[in-house]
């Protein structure tokens, strides 16, 4: 036996009946609908042999309430149940499609939607012009718990605003990570810290068993640094700076705190950073005269937070030059000095010059006159000689000199050309006067010697003259007187 819904010949039931079966009740048919049945006999070979019959299409008959009793298949539905196939006879007032039982073929179930939770849900009935409905109170108990949808906040003061039926409100409590037994109303939610938030379900005030799912909960605070003063000194530098957020009011932010960091310019290495709880910091143990990139880093609860600002190619004031250590002095000369000393590795500032000064020690009040040069390099000439000064000399950068002048006592030699001039007149006077007694002793030996050559002539004359009759021996005699 076939049995077909008119206007829907692919909907076919089909029934086999022995040959004992006189007849057969076709149930869980459709109210007010015209089917078309057929039977034939068929024989132990299989050969169809139709049955002829005054009537083949036969109307079922109207449903009534009656026919309809509430069923029971998914929690959170609303199902009905009937002998009838109520499965296009039936509408809700939610507009959502019945869906039929699985566990039950001739039981139908509704979803009421999320605005249906407490209010009313109609579901009609239809056959033919005959309609009727049933109504049915949507309580708390049909929630979805997953159907709430919960926004987490993104801006402090927290709030959660989630999608909820009129009747129901949730007040929300959160527990920090790492804190079991800390709970916190949203008001009190802290910026870059997270949260999980449960909301406690309430039916016109008055608290439910239900809860929400809990969701996790951080506000990022979009943190906008902006530097308002830059005072760099020799050696530090003192920032200042406003934090402004759109997302997280200025009350919100009293807990920041700040790293600050410098590092020179032509390198990557920060110092370690400077911990501010105010909205300034100076940055100590800098270089002077140095181009140095400096950052802010907010921190929140010793973690950095949101973006650092930076501020490139600061540079430090001038500070003093470094002092000279050593002097190294020579005399040229009896009355020049010459000092040098090693080249400075750090004037810390614009210019790089030597400053050199020199004065007698025996007249310090008399300002003294000051050389300048690139190079550690002076020569003082012209000085008195055996005379002691006081030699110093500084660096200087143009704006300052070093802390400590290096000074020390020279002295020149005696006058060495004096000394020789004066051995050189002695010598030449000595000389001089050698030669006259010389010539003197030159001149009287000369004159003796005439002298003498003219008296032994004369002697001579007269010895002839006298003793030229004289015996030998008396002339001997007269010779040894």
């Amino acid at each position: 036996m076939n049995i077909s819904e008119e206007g829907q010949p692919g909907k076919t039931h089909h029934h086999q009946l022995s040959n004992q079966d006189l007849s057969y009740h076709v149930k869980f048919l459709k109210p007010c609908t015209e089917y078309e049945h057929h039977v034939a006999f068929v024989d132990h070979v299989g050969k169809e042999t139709p049955c002829n019959s005054a009537e083949d299409k036969t109307r079922t008959i109207v449903m009534n309430k009656d026919d309809i009793k509430n069923g029971s298949c998914t929690p959170g539905y609303v199902c009905y149940h009937s002998d009838w196939d109520i499965s296009t006879s039936l509408s809700a007032s939610n507009n959502i499609p019945a869906e039929p039982c699985k566990s039950d073929q001739t039981t139908f179930c509704i979803k009421p939607g999320f605005s249906d939770i407490c209010s009313d849900l109609t579901t009609t009935f239809t056959c033919g012009n005959t309609s009727f409905n049933f109504t049915k109170s949507i309580g708390v108990d049909f929630l979805n718990l997953s159907e709430i949808i919960q926004k987490p906040p993104t801006k402090l003061p927290a709030k959660i605003e989630p999608t909820l039926p009129k009747c129901l409100t949730v007040n929300y409590t959160c527990l920090e990570d790492g804190k079991s037994n800390k709970f916190k109303d949203l008001s009190e939610l802290e910026p870059f810290t997270q949260y999980s938030c449960t909301g406690q379900i309430k039916e016109n005030n008055v608290s439910i068993e239900n809860k929400t799912i809990a969701i996790n909960v951080k506000i990022e605070c979009d943190l906008d640094i902006s530097i308002t003063n830059e005072k760099p000194a020799d050696t530090s530098i003192v920032l200042s700076w406003t934090t402004n957020s759109n997302n997280c009011p200025s009350p919100h932010l009293q807990k920041l705190s700040y790293d600050c960091s410098c590092w020179p310019s032509s390198q990557w290495k920060p110092n370690d950073p400077t911990r501010s709880q105010g909205q300034s910091c100076n940055i100590s143990g800098l270089e002077p005269f140095t181009d140095y990139t400096c950052k802010v880093q907010p921190t929140y609860n010793n973690k950095n937070v949101g973006q650092p600002k930076e501020v490139k190619y600061l540079k430090t004031a001038a500070g003093k030059p470094d002092n000279i250590q050593k002097l190294r002095v020579e005399h040229p000369d009896h009355n020049v000095i010459t000092v040098t000393c090693d080249r400075l590795i750090h004037f810390n500032g614009p210019e790089k010059i030597y400053i050199a000064s020199l004065y007698e020690t025996s007249d310090p009040s008399k300002k003294p006159e000051e050389e300048r040069n690139k190079e550690c390099k002076f020569t003082f000439s012209d000085l008195r000689y055996s005379t002691s000064y006081n030699l110093t000399v500084t660096a200087s950068n143009g704006e300052h000199r070093s802390k400590l002048a290096k000074s020390e006592i020279v002295e020149t030699y005696y006058n060495n050309k004096a000394v020789i001039g004066f051995l050189v007149f002695l010598i030449i006077l000595t000389a001089v006067t050698l030669s006259l007694v010389i010539y003197k002793i030159y001149i009287y030996s000369l004159r003796r010697r005439q002298s003498m050559n003219e008296v032994s002539e004369d002697v001579m004359l007269q010895s002839t003259a006298i003793y030229a009759n004289v015996p030998r021996s008396e002339y001997r005699r007269k010779d040894a007187r």
